[in-house]
């Protein structure tokens, strides 16, 4: 059976700065030696770990998943993973437009935290726009990933510039 390639991500909580790529293809093709990940914003701008000389992540074939350190803030991302032989002629690709979002997520769970653990005041809560500006935040995050859904990376990297500004900026919102 050839090879059917597919790729899924994901961020690991305490780690937002890592985006993981995990191969799930099916099938298999026994000229596929090594494959090579593509990051692109939505600026158009490869991302890579820094040190990278090149505009892609090299992923030895012989793991299923990388971790690839590269995440300064929430991120929408093109991500094309390429199958390539020993010549380096890509024999597959896939792209998929992925949105990470666990720096803006961490926060907001801080905030929930923060919530459930103050009983007496002073409480942040009982500041009359906390509610109102955790809502926009929730807001922001998620328009940003509905936005990847519709397969828009630029509507999604403002939408979540936008949340990362009002974390940025913490002390005058929450």
């Amino acid at each position: 059976m050839p090879l059917t390639p597919n790729f899924s991500t994901e961020q690991t909580v305490g780690f937002p700065s890592i985006v993981t790529v995990i191969d799930e293809s099916t099938g298999a093709d026994a000229s596929v030696t090594q494959r090579r990940v593509y990051l692109v914003n939505s600026e158009g701008e490869y991302v890579v770990p820094d040190g990278t000389t090149t505009d892609y992540v090299q992923w030895a074939y012989a793991d299923s998943e990388i971790d690839i350190d590269c995440l300064d803030f929430d991120s929408a991302l093109d991500i094309t993973v390429h199958w390539l032989d020993v010549s380096n002629v890509v024999l597959y690709s896939k792209t998929l437009l992925k949105g990470f979002t666990l720096y803006n997520e961490t926060f907001y769970y801080s905030l929930t935290q923060a919530q459930a653990t103050q009983s007496t005041p002073p409480n942040v809560v009982q500041d009359t726009g906390y509610y109102t500006n955790k809502l926009i935040l929730r807001t922001l995050i998620d328009s940003g990933n509905q936005s990847i859904t519709y397969d828009d990376i630029a509507t999604a990297q403002t939408m979540y510039n936008q949340a990362t500004q009002m974390v940025d900026n913490q002390d005058y919102y929450f």
